[in-house]
């Protein structure tokens, strides 16, 4: 059986989008040949990707023109050139509306390089398997991406593909509330799903309560497949941090990560990242009361937009894990760690699978929310995304409660994370029962 695998986010600068992706594929090509892969950035919102079509650059040409879509915001020649092709019929061929998106697809296929190759990876595979992540918000405006992988199931099913959606969160948006266009657009595609697959108990609910009659099951994320590697490998940590150090290796990197000692580690969220000069002012307090415990604090910087993190580092003199670290010893550094505080989703399932205790900040979903049902948390607990003085209070004491619990609550979390293991593995043989 031969499949294409949609949304390998490997190529993202974001520690979740990279582990999620290959620990899926891994699962994926045990039970299946993988005839052909769409990574996430081919058609991320603000990059050249797949993009706009009926514009008057030649086929060959095209992607020059996608270049200077993703500029128009930055330099003003760029954008009165797009305007310009605009007026002149040039359109995204991604809207809110996945059929609409499909015919474009269709129809300008043979002008667009990206769009022909879709195309022919779909028709070339006997299934095609979405990999939904977090892309599936309601937001307002809505996520491109979100659009895409809708567009993606109705492109599959018209060419007679049964078509998988898995590995996915379904969620409103807690900052704009849902967007009935995209949700409606997202009921309709999902009843031509063979199978979707929900990675949190909160989104299978949603999907069972406002998506009546679809196939639909709830297995957790597909990181959690890779509790076996970090259990039997992810303890050899080299005792000098530099060696872990990325490309381009910064003066600020050197010489702050030091893990033959213990160690507290604190990662940023997807609402944090929105708005930096809020979020340093606030993690800068939190980095200082956090030191307070005793231990040594490292900044995990899991995503792009998580760069804030640099000035805190610089601030305080803490040391930071870079976005580009190698993504296994990224799972190792907080599968190690005393403490992982956080609101990012895929680095708290990496420290799980070392047992490491975890504080949740709020995030741009449910997401972190779910994940401690997941986990079997106890006293569920979110935090701000920017937490105010009295949150950082209340953080410290929580962060103090969870280290004098020790390896009991250590235990406790590993052995939830390896029964999440064993549940992920399931995803092949739901895949396969559909076909």
């Amino acid at each position: 059986m031969k499949i294409l695998l949609v949304g390998d986010n490997r190529t993202a600068n974001n520690w979740g989008g990279r582990g999620g992706s290959i620990a899926l594929y891994q699962m994926l090509e045990q039970a299946f040949e993988i005839k052909g892969v769409v990574y996430g950035s081919e058609f991320a919102s603000g990059g050249p990707g797949l993009g706009y079509v009926n514009t008057l650059f030649p086929k060959r040409f095209h992607w020059l023109f996608e270049i200077l879509v993703s500029r128009r915001e930055k330099y003003k020649l760029c954008d009165w050139y797009v305007k310009l092709e605009e007026l002149m019929g040039a359109g995204d061929s991604i809207s809110e509306d996945p059929i609409e998106s499909a015919d474009k697809i269709i129809r300008y296929k043979n002008k667009h390089v990206k769009l022909q190759e879709i195309y022919d990876k779909i028709k070339g595979a006997d299934a095609v398997v979405i990999n939904g992540e977090g892309d599936l918000v309601f937001a307002t405006p809505p996520r491109r991406e979100a659009l895409f992988l809708l567009a993606m199931i109705e492109m599959g099913t018209r060419l007679g593909k049964k078509v998988f959606f898995v590995n996915a969160v379904v969620s409103d948006c807690p900052v704009t509330g849902r967007n009935l266009g995209v949700f409606e657009a997202t009921r309709r595609m999902f009843r031509k799903c063979a199978g979707l697959s929900l990675r949190d108990p909160v989104s299978y609910e949603f999907v069972k309560r406002n998506i009546p009659n679809v196939n639909c099951i709830y297995l957790p994320d597909s990181l959690f497949s890779w509790f076996k590697v970090i259990d039997k490998f992810g303890i050899d940590l080299p005792k000098c941090g530099d060696f872990i150090i990325p490309h381009p290796e910064k003066p600020l990197y050197w010489g702050k990560l030091d893990f033959s000692k213990p160690y507290i580690c604190i990662g940023g969220s997807s609402l944090s990242g929105w708005n930096p000069k809020r979020a340093i002012e606030s993690y800068t307090t939190l980095v200082e009361k956090v030191r307070e415990l005793g231990y040594a604090v490292y900044l995990t910087e899991n995503d792009g937009r998580d760069s804030f993190l640099e000035e805190i580092a610089n601030r305080c003199n803490v040391g930071i894990v870079p976005v580009w670290t190698p993504i296994l010893m990224c799972g190792a550094v907080l599968a190690n760690a005393k403490l992982f505080i956080s609101g990012r989703y895929h680095p708290t399932i990496l420290a799980s699978l070392g047992g490491t205790p975890c504080v949740f900040l709020a995030s741009a979903s449910h997401k972190m929310l779910s994940l401690q049902e997941v986990l079997e948390y106890e006293d569920i607990r979110e935090f701000s995304a920017f937490p105010s003085d009295d949150e950082i209070e209340e953080i410290y004491v929580r962060s103090k409660d969870l280290l004098n619990c020790g390896e009991r609550l250590r235990e406790k979390v590993k052995a939830a994370a390896k029964r999440r293991c064993e549940e992920t593995r399931q995803m092949t043989k739901f895949i396969k029962d559909n076909l």
